[in-house]
């Protein structure tokens, strides 16, 4: 009975209950001085906008991260040694939530495993100690979807490229009972099921993609037409109206695909320490899966990202809206994968071979407004992902050649956080430094980092 019990908690555990929905880490200073805002001036903007590709730059600038966690992490590691007495496999934990690209200025104390459990007559209660902090009061969603590095080569206002990207999406239910055994370390009864369900997706493709932005309409503030006749002025800040769109139609090639659906629990029996063993096991999952070279073969679809960004009197509109009507058609293998507790195995069950299947890339959509006034920026940014919206609020001054940012903002946690920072210009480079607060690790405490940046002008 205690070992089925404990046995539950880790499997509980190794599901997923330990990774939170982790925001996502900003590594560039200048944005995350600035709350971590998206606006048309900064160099990865395009990715969130595919219109801003074609804004004239202005005073955009180019971020090149400085990463001054590996430093960190080097003098620092965490023990890889599962043997080690030091061992902790929260504090890997850790470290995959929040890559060493930042500085930590502080962080929660790692979660330790240790776990306590507690034997009397017909009684007993697991004690997680430290873990009981990492198990939520709901349902844990994790996942996204994840754009990688690719390569595109881009001819005017046009360009070509191919990028890989990766969907993956975890949803962990625990049945109130297990919950209150787990976080609260209320004890065991007798004739209770103690269950958890999971639905899970993955999936990975290439984007091979051609797009097109360009300015669909140009007003410019009456006496500076010839300022502004070769089309290449800054929007941002002169005053004028103009209007940038731009798409790009993808043709998508999946490489892999797989699903599950599982329901698992134990019952209690009559008593909780009989001399037999009076809990009885039950899991049962449906699994969906198809493979580039193996089951079902590689898979095939469209999509697209559009946007557009509207300039009038130095204010500034812009919608985004990536992986539209995205979607990947394959020929997908099911099983049903059932426990039987008697025989104590797995049964597998063939459901359907090269069965015809679409699954769908989440829309990721950007919304950014931005006011400029002379040396001064005001910007907010809402970005609604497949499982979280984040707002994003932020302000830059500069004063000669020295910035001031200052921002705040929502992440996927609904915990509002706060970000500061500065930089200093030398000619065409700069140097900008942000410290910020978050709450990435698995523990969802408060923490502080810093990024640091060389800039391009």
């Amino acid at each position: 009975m205690r070992g089925a019990m404990v046995l539950l908690a880790v499997v509980t555990l190794l599901t997923g209950i330990a990774i939170p929905n982790a925001p996502a880490q900003t590594i560039d200073a200048r944005r995350l001085g600035m709350g971590g805002v998206i606006t048309s001036d900064m160099g990865a903007a395009s990715a969130a906008n595919i219109a801003f590709r074609a804004v004239p730059k202005g005073r955009g600038h180019h971020s090149i991260p400085l990463p001054l966690g590996l430093i960190q992490l080097a003098s620092d590691p965490p023990e890889f040694d599962s043997d080690s007495p030091d061992f902790n496999v929260f504090e890997i934990a850790d470290l995959i939530t929040n890559p060493p690209l930042t500085l930590s200025l502080s962080r929660p104390d790692p979660v330790s495993s240790d776990v306590r459990i507690y034997v009397a007559q017909d009684s007993l209660s697991v004690d997680l100690e430290d873990l009981r902090r990492i198990i939520p009061e709901s349902s844990l969603r994790n996942g996204g979807v994840t754009h990688l590095p690719g390569f595109a080569v881009g001819f005017r206002k046009a360009f070509v490229g191919i990028s890989p990207l990766v969907h993956v999406q975890n949803q962990l239910d625990l049945e109130p009972a297990l919950r209150a055994v787990l976080r609260d370390a209320a004890p065991f009864t007798t004739r209770t099921r103690y269950g958890l369900g999971d639905v899970g997706v993955a999936q990975g493709a290439f984007a091979f993609q051609a797009g097109l932005a360009f300015r669909a309409f140009h007003a410019p503030v009456p006496g500076q037409e010839k300022d502004e006749e070769k089309g290449d002025g800054d929007p941002r800040r002169s005053g004028a109206t103009a209007l940038y769109v731009g798409a790009a139609p993808k043709i998508l090639y999946g490489v892999a695909y797989g699903d599950l659906r599982s329901l698992g629990g134990a019952t209690t029996g009559d008593t909780l320490l009989g001399s037999g063993d009076p809990v009885s096991l039950d899991v049962a999952a449906r699994t969906r899966h198809a493979i580039a070279g193996g089951d079902g073969g590689s898979g095939h679809g469209f999509g697209a990202d559009v946007g557009a960004v509207l300039y009038w009197r130095n204010l500034e509109i812009g919608v985004g809206m990536n992986d539209l009507a995205s979607e990947i058609d394959w020929k997908v293998t099911e099983r049903m994968h059932v426990y039987d507790d008697s025989l104590d195995e797995f049964t597998t069950t063939p459901i359907a071979i090269d069965r015809d299947f679409t699954s769908r890339i989440p829309v990721t959509t950007t919304i950014n407004v931005a006011r400029r006034f002379g040396v001064t920026t005001l910007a907010a940014t809402v970005v609604d992902a497949p499982l979280s919206t984040s707002v994003h609020l932020g302000a830059e001054m500069w004063m000669g050649l020295i910035a001031v940012r200052a921002g705040t903002y929502r992440d996927a946690n609904d915990a509002w956080q706060v970000t500061g920072g500065g930089g200093v210009r030398f000619g065409k480079i700069g140097i900008d430094l942000a410290v910020a607060s978050h709450q990435r690790y698995i523990e969802e405490k408060r923490a502080v980092e810093m990024a640091a940046s060389l800039t391009l002008y």
